[in-house]
């Protein structure tokens, strides 16, 4: 497309354009207060750091925004405090004992295999092992937890996350970042980059913009290559990767339709959504303390 009629094109569009932010980064951790990605969160005086009541385990901490000192564009839009998002990635491992024990390796090989096939097994039985103790080998089930899937974790207000916004008007509690695998490397956030932002494609036509039949061929793709903003970004349009999918508020049950922040898979944090997903927290426009975490992948 022309870059005339390209601009002929986004003026069109002018209707539903936002502002977007991309975050400027650094390695390393800041305050307490600061922007960033992992690190060391503020906790308020007397909180623990947060645990999965699946797994038991800390959730690791993914993003902390403070909503007061964001570029002048975006001030006032998500209210005050600071915005938190907890997520639990553990995968626990779980032994059921069978009562069964053997006193050498061929032994206990064989009563995996009779307990495999002759007693109850337990729900996600992932395998069998020898637990040793002294020349007693013991004949245990073994079951992960993985609390993405026991929990729904991609659904919001599943209770594998903790998604908030805190008011920072006391003294935070000490504590030091629990040990847990695969602890996140600290990014802190410097800066952000103003871009503009459109619905992408399987948004855009539930505004029924009028255009032309040719642009109308190529409305998918220039949004998708050209418009509209992938990766991680506080504010603009949720890059969908299925269908709209705006939670209710748990207060005035009207969509939570105002897009915080958008984590893309493996771009600020390593970790994947899914199967290359993206995750969005979302906020209710009227009831700004509202806030909820969800994720689509393909």
């Amino acid at each position: 497309m022309h870059l005339k009629a390209k601009e002929q094109f986004k003026q069109k569009l002018s209707g539903v354009k936002r502002s977007a932010f991309k975050p400027i980064t650094q390695p390393g951790d800041g305050d307490l207060t600061a922007s960033k990605f992992a690190g060391k969160p503020w906790l308020n005086a007397g909180e623990k750091w947060p645990l999965c009541p699946n797994s038991n385990q800390p959730m690791q901490f993914f993003l902390q925004i403070n909503l007061d000192e964001l570029p002048q564009n975006a001030k006032n839009i998500f209210g005050t405090g600071i915005l938190q998002l907890f997520y639990c990635t553990n995968v626990v491992e779980i032994k059921h004992d069978t009562g069964l024990f053997g006193k050498t390796i061929e032994e206990c090989e064989k009563l995996k295999e009779y307990a495999t096939k002759n007693l109850p097994l337990p729900q996600g039985i992932a395998g069998t092992v020898v637990d040793w103790e002294g020349d007693i080998g013991k004949i245990k089930f073994v079951v992960y937890k993985d609390c993405v899937s026991d929990y729904d974790g991609w659904s919001p207000f599943s209770p594998c996350q903790l998604v908030r916004i805190v008011q920072p008007n006391h003294q935070p509690t000490e504590y030091e970042i629990p040990e847990m695998e695969g602890l996140f490397p600290a990014k802190l956030i410097v800066g952000w980059k103003e871009v503009s932002d459109y619905p992408n494609w399987l948004e855009i036509d539930e505004f029924k913009i009028p255009l032309e039949k040719d642009e109308e061929d190529i409305l998918d793709d220039i949004l998708m290559e050209e418009f509209h903003q992938g990766g991680d970004k506080l504010a603009g349009w949720p890059d969908w990767v299925q269908v709209p999918e705006y939670p209710k508020c748990p207060i005035c049950s009207q969509p939570m339709n105002q897009l915080v922040f958008q984590l893309e898979s493996a771009d600020n944090i390593p970790y994947t959504w899914g199967d290359a997903g993206v995750g969005y927290i979302l906020q209710c426009p009227q009831h700004k303390e509202e806030v909820a975490f969800l994720w689509q992948c393909t």
